[in-house]
């Protein structure tokens, strides 16, 4: 094997999404977009006259996303046909020529790409109208608690001098670039990535995260990136997913889970989460990404935290799974949660949170009130670092 030309041809094919991995990095050691962009650069090394691409945008920011949209236009160009496959309504308005909606298996619609608005292929996916109204904070007139507070916070080489506020019922968003130190703040938050340096106080008491158990132990939850690898047991049932987290409740007398109490307290959580399942019992595998989304929220739900993690909260979602989601997770902040959401979906963090902090090499440079910023400005001020 002529390792120096394997070396070769993986930068050409990286290159060809002008972008600037590690090469020798474990490819399971890397993020969920790192490891999208790879599997995208060797689909593109195949010289195929048709390219599928199935989600290809799920977990890149908005400068991968317009980096694969200039590959895409460049192959279009050579002759190259794409299927570009997607949740994400205004990318396939952006990219395609043709558009045909599938609903249930059924195709629903098709025809050129300039028939349609985002409302209509909103209606044609769903079968329904698909309104969203923005988050309205509201502490009822009262000074709220600041639930999550946040000083100085450091882990050298990942963000520098953290700090903010998290109120009781608000909902933070955290924007920024891959690599801008916002999935390591939170990994930190919830004990994956303990900080170094800096204070962190829930419901003004200072507490120290050296390890998830602590995060837990503070009432801290985390819904990962990766809801399949790192959210969920895709072998077990809906059920065990839903209630990991409290199966204490279904103890019985003699100090094992009681079948009765394990199955009522399923019951309570499927009802309250809307899961779309006909059998618990079927593994969690075999639900909707939205749905996988409800069981992975539920299983922290259900151990009522004070502090809820949301790192891409709904990636791989359909349109109408996306908006109920966003619903659920405004009914919780009503209810008094904490939320803290990353995600690179601008729309998504305009609609979720009544506040926007700003995230570039590793420090909070600026932050935002959800309605005093435009999408399109909100998207350059995350971008005009870009050389």
């Amino acid at each position: 094997m002529n390792w120096r030309e394997v070396h070769a041809i993986a930068a050409e094919a990286i290159k060809l999404i002008e972008v600037d991995l590690d090469l020798d990095a474990i490819v399971g050691e890397m993020s969920v977009a790192d490891k999208q962009l790879i599997a995208i650069s060797r689909a593109l090394l195949q010289n195929a006259q048709l390219i599928i691409m199935d989600e290809p945008t799920t977990a890149l920011t908005q400068r991968e996303i317009e980096a694969l949209f200039y590959v895409i236009r460049n192959l279009k160009e050579k002759g190259i046909s794409i299927l570009f496959v997607s949740h994400k309504l205004s990318e396939v308005q952006e990219i395609a020529d043709n558009i045909m909606i599938l609903r249930n298996g059924i195709k629903v619609a098709d025809g050129v790409s300039d028939e349609f608005d985002l409302a209509k292929l909103a209606y044609f996916m769903t079968g329904r109208e698909i309104t969203e109204s923005s988050f309205v904070y509201d502490p009822a007139g009262k000074s709220p608690i600041s639930i999550l507070t946040v000083k100085n916070l450091t882990l050298p080489g990942r963000f520098f001098n953290i700090s903010f506020d998290l109120k009781q019922g608000e909902i933070l968003g955290i924007a920024g670039l891959l690599g801008s130190g916002r999935t390591d703040l939170a990994l930190a938050l919830f004990g994956i990535k303990p900080a170094k340096s800096g204070e962190v106080s829930i419901e003004g008491q200072q507490v120290h995260i050296r390890n998830i158990q602590d995060a837990m132990r503070f009432k801290i939850g985390y819904v990962p990136e990766d809801r399949l690898t790192e959210g969920l047991f895709l072998k077990q049932s809906i059920g065990r997913n839903t209630i990991i987290r409290i199966l204490d409740r279904a103890i019985g007398w003699l100090g094992l889970i009681s079948p009765k109490k394990f199955k009522e307290q399923i019951a309570i959580w499927v009802k309250r989460l809307r899961i779309k399942t006909n059998d618990p019992g079927l593994p969690v595998a075999s639900l909707s990404g939205g749905n996988q989304q409800r069981v992975v929220l539920g299983k922290w739900l259900a151990s009522n935290p004070k502090v809820l993690i949301l790192n891409g909260p709904t990636v791989g979602v359909d349109i109408g799974s996306k908006m109920e989601l966003h619903e659920l997770i405004k009914e919780l902040a009503r209810k008094g949660l904490g939320t803290l959401i990353l995600s690179d979906d601008l729309p998504e963090l305009m609609h979720t949170c009544n506040r926007i902090l700003l995230m570039r090499n590793g420090r909070i440079v600026e932050e935002f009130t959800a309605g005093d910023i435009t999408e399109q400005e909100l998207n350059q001020k995350i971008t005009e670092s870009i050389a």
